[in-house]
């Protein structure tokens, strides 16, 4: 029974290829307007409205799948750049960073070479690492302390002046209160172009503003005018170390002294590296 299946399969399998191959060789050899063509010719226009309408309904689907893979797509691109411009900016900002650090690094390198300090001084280099609680940063604590040789009351500077002194010391950290603190007192001098510098005590106070006090009535003080350290005997600063510059001069005929408001050089909110002054 099996035997006489597969024979007919056979049979059936060979009619059909020799009807299609002479099918085949009909189909090219018969005219255009030949019978075969004519019917492949109806066909065509038969299911011509069968396919379109058929590629009508699929397009949506086929636009909503392109759509879909084309934003899957822009956002896998969009996570990349992303992170391409988040690495950037971070190297960006350490690249900022280290050249502000350099900057520094190259100030407090020059104070050095100023000349301002005596002979026996040392400029040991430290971090601030903390700052007091309070809104006015009356104090702030650095990096350096007696084990790298600072001392109570040393004075403290930065590339761009007088930073304060030296109040408390442990090993390896130190207190310093700086000048704008309502408890600090510093002779300073007015450098004024002509005749002698005029003195006075540079005072702080509980709103951080600087006072040039006790200046002579009669000394001759502008705005605009640089004020220094006068490094005055006893005094624990030396001569020289830059403070800030005059901004207003009052005088009150009753009064003996004149009011002199000082800006400080250095900026007290932005503190980094500094210098201690080891005499």
């Amino acid at each position: 029974m099996t035997r006489h299946r597969a024979a007919r399969r056979r049979v059936l399998a060979a009619i059909l290829i020799v009807l299609s191959v002479g099918l085949l060789t009909f189909y090219f050899r018969e005219p255009a307007n030949g019978p075969v063509h004519r019917a492949q010719d109806a066909g065509l226009r038969l299911l011509a409205p069968l396919q379109s309408g058929t590629a009508r309904a699929i397009k949506p689907f086929r636009d909503g799948w392109n759509w879909t893979a084309e934003l899957f797509r822009a956002r896998s691109e969009n996570a990349r750049l992303q992170k391409e411009v988040d690495a950037l900016r971070n190297s960006v900002t350490q690249l900022q960073a280290l050249q502000e650090q350099n900057a520094e690094l190259t100030g407090l390198v020059g104070l050095k070479n100023q000349g301002i300090y005596p002979k026996g001084c040392r400029l040991v280099a430290a971090r601030v690492i903390a700052s007091s609680p309070t809104a006015w940063y009356s104090t702030v604590t650095i990096s350096a302390g007696s084990a790298q040789g600072v001392k109570l009351y040393d004075a403290v500077v930065n590339d761009q002046g007088l930073v304060g002194r030296v109040t408390a010391v442990t090993s390896d950290a130190a207190e310093v209160t700086l000048i704008t603190d309502q408890s600090s007192y510093v002779d300073a001098m007015v450098l004024v172009p002509h005749g002698r510098s005029p003195l006075g005590i540079l005072a702080g106070s509980v709103t951080g503003d600087l006072s040039l006090q006790y200046v002579d009535k009669a000394a001759q003080v502008s705005p605009g005018e640089l004020v220094a350290t006068s490094g005055m005997k006893g005094s624990i600063f030396v001569r020289g170390i830059p403070i800030g510059v005059v901004t207003s001069v009052a005088q009150q005929d009753v009064e003996l002294y004149q009011s002199i408001s000082v800006k400080p050089f250095v900026d007290f909110h932005t503190l980094d590296l500094v210098m201690v002054v080891e005499r």
